[in-house]
């Protein structure tokens, strides 16, 4: 069946750079078996489907797939979504605020101006959930494929902002790129603790304008490497807000990733407390 759909790289405003998410125009007659086969078609890690929205609250309604299941929320498509109907619909052209919602509710994505001089689409994502889990260093260092000295000391933790990821903390910047991950090990111990995948992160301590490095393994989801990934670093920003930076009531960070697979991209992330609770914010540019 055809299609009408744009192909958007979030995260980057270089064409060929950051995450690719292809997006999918006037969905609503579109059935769930279908959408799915178009996701695992376009083989990327994200593929959203823009549908009327169920609410006079929100703007328009989005359904995400991977190639293996669908999400309730994930960060690039949210911003490639924004970005596609910013540029498709001339009513939405000049909006500073756009209303999406998906499985997790609305999402309010703000649209500011970049330093590029184009528009940077900043999402703030669901409240953060945290979960403890017992898996031993030991066998963190095998699903990585580094030394138990390349962990830092901080928990591994199931952290969520829409999505559960596996959060680690990397002692030392040179183990990033030199990570050999286990997939066949990451899917099974990811879906024993009920995370979509592994998120790794470690500070890049150069004083350079970003903070920290970036990688997300999803072999579960039918993605080995996700390029820039927008939930995985919220829940990155809430894990820093919790374990790192806790003594502070906001932060604001620039990330990188996907640099290991020539997928550079750029993740504006921010956080603020207003007592026990978190907003954690994601931003960052997009290119057709």
């Amino acid at each position: 069946m055809p299609v009408d759909f744009e192909q958007i790289d979030a995260f980057s405003h270089r064409p060929l750079y950051g995450n690719p998410a292809a997006v999918v125009f006037d969905a609503d007659d579109i059935p769930t078996a279908t959408m799915q086969k178009i996701a695992r078609e376009m083989n990327l890690s994200e593929t959203v489907f823009i549908l009327r929205p169920t609410t006079p609250e929100a703007d328009y309604r989005v359904r995400i797939f991977t190639p293996l299941s669908e999400l309730p929320f994930a960060g690039h498509p949210t911003v490639a979504a924004s970005h596609a109907v910013l540029t498709r619909f001339p009513e939405k052209a000049e909006a500073t605020l756009l209303r999406q919602e998906c499985g997790i509710g609305i999402v309010p994505v703000e649209v500011l101006p970049s330093p590029s001089g184009g528009k940077l689409l900043r999402m703030t994502q669901a409240k953060p959930e945290y979960r403890s889990v017992g898996i031993p260093r030991e066998l963190m260092a095998k699903m990585l494929g580094c030394s138990d000295e390349a962990l830092a000391e901080t928990p591994f933790e199931v952290v969520s902002t829409g999505v559960p990821w596996l959060i680690v903390q990397l002692s030392r910047f040179a183990a990033m790129p030199g990570l050999e991950p286990d997939m066949s090990l990451i899917a099974s111990e990811c879906k024993s603790v009920g995370a979509a995948g592994i998120t790794v992160f470690v500070e890049r301590s150069n004083g350079g304008p970003v903070r920290i490095r970036v990688r997300t393994f999803a072999p579960g989801e039918g993605v080995n490497e996700d390029p820039v990934c927008g939930s995985g670093n919220g829940s990155v920003a809430a894990y820093m807000a919790k374990h790192v930076d806790s003594g502070q009531s906001a932060g604001h960070y620039l990330a990188e990733q996907g640099i290991e697979i020539d997928r550079d991209g750029i993740v504006d992330a921010s956080w603020s407390r207003a007592g026990d609770d978190l907003q954690v914010k994601i931003a960052g540019e997009n290119r057709r």
